[in-house]
């Protein structure tokens, strides 16, 4: 097998990001069995212990599981583990080119489009509830940025969760959670109290067009911000 050495960052986390796209390239199939821990530690040219621990985390994250007498196996993905390794994939370039933002961006913009649509459409009155209840948190919250944005993130899980789709949110909220992460690493966060609000807005008045265009609205003004915040860091 190929050799691989890390001369730069953390050894443990580099490790663990090559052995999730080992597994992913090479071992798709679940229950696949993995190359002994030996074998491992001498493909990428580190110790076995750093092996260990990489495996241990991916036997945590419900990725692998250890067998008495079969060795390591690969474990058939559900909603939880996939969500957990995409966040974990989104989150391996913390500081972002506008490029890469921009792509992130329009992957977001198309997700939350179709869950507001669907949202508008399936709603519960206990959904709208959690909807409103998120937006006026957005609203009064004055606790810094970090808070603004977990009251920014709570707004959007709550449409999220309208939408009733756990394959959607699968795969949406960790879109969500990592660009927002961005946003706030560039310094470009702006809350859009009022777009937001439209959001809601279009949804508790049932109208999926609507919701949509307030998506796309909002989607279009935060690539605005992102763009000069980042063309003022350049």
């Amino acid at each position: 097998m190929q050799k691989r050495s890390f001369r730069n960052g953390r050894l443990s986390e580099q490790v663990l990001h090559e052995m999730q796209r080992l597994i992913a390239e090479e071992y798709p199939e679940p229950g696949s069995r993995l190359p002994k821990e030996a074998e491992l530690a001498e493909r990428f040219q580190v110790s076995r212990i750093v092996i260990r621990e990489a495996m241990k985390i991916l036997e945590d994250r419900g990725i692998v599981e250890v067998r008495a007498g079969r060795g390591t196996l690969t474990v058939a993905p559900n909603p939880d583990r996939v969500k957990e390794s995409l966040l974990w994939l989104f989150r391996d370039q913390p500081m972002p080119t506008m490029a890469e933002m921009e792509l992130m961006l329009e992957l977001r913009q198309v997700l939350e489009e179709t869950s507001a649509s669907l949202a508008s459409v399936r709603a519960t009155e206990e959904d709208l509830k959690e909807i409103e209840s998120a937006l006026h948190c957005m609203a009064e919250e004055d606790g810094g940025l970090e808070s603004l944005i977990d009251a920014d993130l709570r707004f959007h899980r709550a449409v999220l969760k309208a939408a009733h789709n756990p394959y959607l949110e699968m795969v949406l909220d960790p879109v969500m959670s990592t660009f927002l992460q961005q946003i706030k690493l560039s310094n470009s966060f702006n809350p859009g109290l009022e777009m937001h609000r439209h959001i809601f807005v279009e949804i508790r008045e049932r109208n999926s067009v609507g919701a949509r265009q307030a998506v796309r609205r909002l989607m279009k003004s935060t690539l605005e911000d992102s763009r000069r915040a980042l063309k003022n860091l350049s």
